[in-house]
């Protein structure tokens, strides 16, 4: 084999090594994004942009276990121009002040010219992530054109409904919508499955007419979707609403939001609203509130849930000393050991009726604890040192 062919061969061994790779990882740019638009116009591809971050875990799922998959590196590669940027470095900064992104990972499908089709947020499966591929490549499922129709009739459901969905899987801003639609629907108007749709995915602001009107209506609401998904609604609200108050145990905006969930009136609101003041006032160590609550609310919120009946009884164990909130919380000590009798429910009632100077309730809990210890094969420790305490 003469030079000339050896090296031909190489290179073509080296070319089809090269492609296989290609095949086998979706290739992308990071050249920034206005290379990419060059690129497209040149060979006339859509761009697909992925936004990221190196501390995001769907990102690295999105990297390790999808854009490896064959079908989809096959796809991408042929079909777009794809470009990497992190959202957090060079010009992933300035670029997230226009697209304005909510989580990550995000995807976005641009024209060769810069216009942004289609949009959407999350991890896939890499055979969800080929169908939302394509797509980004069906005019009438782009944003350009489900903008276009909406703001031909905005009173149209349908197109609300479509345009929405297609802003809220991309994380982008729908509220301006909704608020259109809605204003012009009468109250009549309101109470439709589609337009419970509407509601359930695009209003959040408990004081917006169509919330107020929501809480007013539960029971018809109920009977047109279904009262667990009337519920499944409001608390998801409710928990969005006052949980990260909780977890920031900022109890100025905590008692001034709590006011608006309270205005639901619902068991399934009601009981998580309980949860919350009890998890704010444990935080914050504010054990008298946490004690007027407990002893107002624990039957009707938490009586089947012997975690939360326990965890209770052990604060109050642990942070009250008054002998009647104490024996209302034996009680409730001992209907979670009723629900669930394990060691640590017996330990418990055997420390509160210690507390409470009842030796001889104490000490036989404290012995069932320790026997049911012994036929599970633990030691039992702390239920042993609570008798021999007893035994003094």
């Amino acid at each position: 084999m003469t030079k000339a062919r050896r090296f031909i061969t190489l290179l073509f061994t080296i070319v089809i090594a090269q492609l296989a790779v290609s095949q086998s990882i979706i290739a992308f740019q990071e050249s920034g994004l206005q290379s990419a638009f060059n690129r497209a116009k040149a060979e006339k591809k859509p761009v697909m942009l992925w936004c990221y971050t190196t501390w995001c875990p769907h990102c690295k799922y999105m990297k390790s276990q999808v854009f490896t998959n064959s079908s989809v590196a096959e796809y991408y590669n042929k079909t777009f121009i794809c470009v990497a940027q992190d959202i957090e470095k060079g010009e992933g900064i300035e670029l997230n002040k226009v697209v304005k992104l909510n989580s990550f990972p995000t995807f976005i499908f641009y024209d060769p010219n810069g216009k942004i089709m289609y949009r959407m947020e999350g991890e896939f499966i890499p055979a969800v992530f080929i169908t939302e591929g394509k797509n980004a490549l069906i005019s009438k499922k782009q944003l350009p054109y489900l903008k276009e129709q909406f703001e031909k009739d905005v009173s149209n459901s349908t197109n609300c409904f479509d345009y929405l969905r297609a802003l809220k899987k991309g994380g982008m801003d729908f509220s301006s919508v909704v608020t259109t639609y809605f204003a012009t629907k009468t109250d009549k108007q309101l109470l439709s499955e589609v337009n419970w749709r509407i509601f359930t995915n695009g209003v959040t602001d408990f004081n917006s007419r169509e919330f107020q009107f929501v809480i007013s209506h539960q029971k018809e609401y109920a009977s047109i979707a279904s009262p667990a998904r009337v519920n499944r609604k409001l608390k998801y609200e409710v928990k969005s609403l006052l949980s990260p108050l909780v977890e920031a145990t900022d109890t100025i905006n905590y008692r001034t939001k709590r006011e608006l969930a309270a205005q639901i009136h619902s068991f399934a609101t009601d009981s998580l609203i309980f949860t919350y003041d009890m998890q704010i006032d444990e935080l914050t160590h504010n054990w008298n509130g946490y004690c007027k609550t407990g002893l107002q609310s624990t039957e009707i919120y938490v009586w089947n849930n012997h975690t939360q009946l326990s965890d209770i009884a052990t604060n109050f164990l642990k942070n009250v000393s008054d002998p009647k909130a104490l024996s209302q919380a034996v009680h409730w000590a001992e209907r979670s050991l009723t629900l669930d009798r394990s060691y640590d429910n017996y330990l418990l009632c055997a420390k509160l009726y210690k507390q409470l100077h009842n030796p001889s309730a104490a000490t036989k809990l404290a012995k069932n604890a320790k026997e049911l210890a012994a036929k599970s094969g633990w030691e039992g420790v702390e239920a042993q040192q609570l008798l021999q305490e007893l035994d003094r």
